[in-house]
């Protein structure tokens, strides 16, 4: 079927003047660059409007958009608690505990956190983590794009994520941070016109709201459609066996749900697409509730496809799995809008993942060409940092497409990328700010701890995750054992895990080395010394940003 949509022209036409459009505003934005804060942070300077619509587009990407879609059609509601319900907690994590004391700090990248509060070894660590996630979130955009790109064309898929490879580096090359702010909100505007054509449409398919929202097992899996939680025995359905999380049952099925949640609600809290939005704005205040919002936003408008995806079911129960993982919103557009929407919404399609692939290849390249070089370069100036920034654009890209075309599977290849920073940065970016106690030894152990426990837990679960994943009769999946839900699965229950190994590091080895290697107090970009104080994310009237070297009273918590 790919290639064969009659007006498959159409689309690749409006593509084209999208792309068009989005390397004019890179070109555009180039014009504002002159310094590295301009380029990775966009000088400081975005108000509510911008930041939020910057926050949202980014975590509103293919991941959600195909993947959940996807993951929908299969498993009901379990199979998007990852993303969009574990994304929208983030924001609103990050918006209350996190965004204050990140803009207070006023670095240019998450790892000059890491660095000043731990020391050069762990912002060197913290580098290779946050690029390696960051990679392969960009993946996931770029398998999304080529797709869209072999289903209207027929063009192999890896010639379509070639295509939208180079679209992407040279945009985000020119304009850096503001750039991408500024396709950012364009993208979130068409993202949102044409999701609310796409769910009018299908509303009526589905026969009406009321169906939509019922708790029957209209999923591949025969899970029922609205859990939240692990199905209880006594409300499984004996036919389809459904009872757990995702099939998992007892205290795995229990394990797998946490993980669902803490894989992007906790583990891409220390992110830098994420953290580099909260830098950029105004103030602490436009950092919070640009939070709050995207956050509100992301639930909202994240749901979109998810229900989408449960709808489609009831159209076509026959798709294979990977169809149903990566082409359900595309079968939709073709089948059931006209020529002119079916543009429209495959172009908001392409916003969703281009609004995200820009964001995390300029937090990538910003880590490394900011970061990363000056530990092969300790005296690099403002203009090498920025060339060498700009430099690693393409090279962080092409990283990203290897890792696209290895693993052509978008919603997990999304999710891993974030259970990578769960594992290995959530626990010392935390303490960071909440544990004074906190030392350099601890947060290495932490990090590297976090990653064994993750590896050894994999290996151990995994035995059980294939047998599992055996024989599924669904189709698409061969007979034997279907290997990548299996090791999907087990990387994400032993993910948990991984998290309390981490926190128990970080807490017994920073305790057993206090005198060793004493704490560092937390100092923001230019070391003055930052309290943590009116750290929460609500504001007083008339309240202004904490200056970080005047002391404050405790009761003003």
């Amino acid at each position: 079927m790919d290639g064969s949509y009659q007006y498959g022209n159409w689309v690749l036409i409006g593509l084209g003047i999208y792309m068009v459009l989005m390397l004019f505003i890179g070109w555009y934005a180039s014009k504002k660059i002159s310094t590295t804060t301009d380029y990775v942070v966009a000088g400081r300077r975005l108000g509510i409007f911008f930041c939020t619509g910057t926050l949202f587009a980014t975590w509103f990407g293919s991941g959600t958009c195909m993947g959940g879609a996807g993951n929908a059609y299969i498993f009901g509601n379990q199979g998007v608690i990852f993303d969009p319900w574990g994304a929208a907690v983030c924001l609103l994590l990050t918006g209350f505990f996190f965004a204050r004391l990140m803009r207070r700090g006023r670095y240019i990248t998450l790892v000059d956190l890491f660095e000043l509060r731990y020391g050069k070894s762990m912002g060197l660590f913290s580098t290779a983590s946050l690029s390696i996630a960051e990679m392969g979130w960009v993946g996931a955009q770029l398998v999304a794009f080529g797709t869209i790109i072999n289903y209207f064309s027929g063009i192999p898929l890896w010639t379509g994520i070639t295509i939208s490879t180079f679209i992407l580096v040279v945009y985000t090359y020119l304009g850096g941070m503001w750039a991408v702010t500024l396709t950012d909100v364009f993208q979130m505007i068409i993202l949102m016109v044409g999701m609310i054509i796409m769910l009018y449409v299908a509303i009526p398919l589905a026969g009406g709201w009321e169906a939509i929202f019922s708790n029957e097992p209209t999923n591949m899996m025969g899970i029922n459609q609205w859990s939240f939680i692990p199905t209880p025995e006594a409300a499984a359905n004996p036919e389809m066996e459904n009872a757990g999380f995702m099939y998992y049952t007892g205290y795995v099925g229990w394990f797998y749900w946490l993980a669902a949640w803490l894989a992007i609600g906790f583990g891409s809290i220390p992110a830098q697409d994420l953290m580099q939005r909260v830098l950029s704005a105004k103030d602490e205040k436009t950092a919070s509730y640009s939070s709050y919002l995207a956050g509100l936003l992301y639930v909202t408008v994240g749901m979109m496809p998810v229900i989408i995806g449960m709808i489609y079911f009831k159209v076509n129960p026959d798709l294979s799995i990977d169809d149903a993982l990566n082409k359900i919103l595309l079968l939709m557009a073709v089948e059931h809008l006209s020529p002119f929407f079916a543009v429209l919404f495959v172009s908001a399609l392409v916003a969703a993942l281009m609004s995200s692939s820009d964001s995390a290849i300029l937090a990538a390249s910003s880590i490394i060409g900011y970061n990363g070089y000056k530990y092969f370069n300790p005296g690099a100036d403002e203009h090498q940092t920025l060339k060498m920034t700009k430099i690693m654009v393409p090279i962080v890209t092409f990283v990203s497409l290897m890792l696209a075309l290895y693993f052509q599977v978008i919603y997990n290849l999304m999710v891993i990328a974030w259970s990578l920073l769960l594992v290995s940065l959530f626990v010392p970016y935390a303490a960071a700010y909440f544990w004074k106690k906190a030392n350099n030894y601890g947060a290495i152990a932490s990090f590297w701890g976090g990653l064994a426990v993750w590896i050894t837990a994999y290996f151990i679960y995994l035995p059980m995750t294939k047998a599992a994943n055996t024989d599924l009769g669904l189709n698409g999946a061969e007979t034997g054992i279907y290997f990548d839900w299996a090791m999907w699965d087990s990387l994400y229950i032993s993910s948990v895990w991984a998290l309390v190994g981490s926190l128990a590091f970080m807490v017994v080895v920073s305790l057993a080395t206090q005198k060793a290697d004493a704490p560092k107090p937390l100092v923001d970009i230019d070391g003055n010394p930052m309290p943590v104080v009116k750290w929460m994310g609500w504001f007083k009237k008339g309240e202004t940003d904490v200056p970080v070297n005047v002391t404050v009273s405790v009761t003003d918590r």
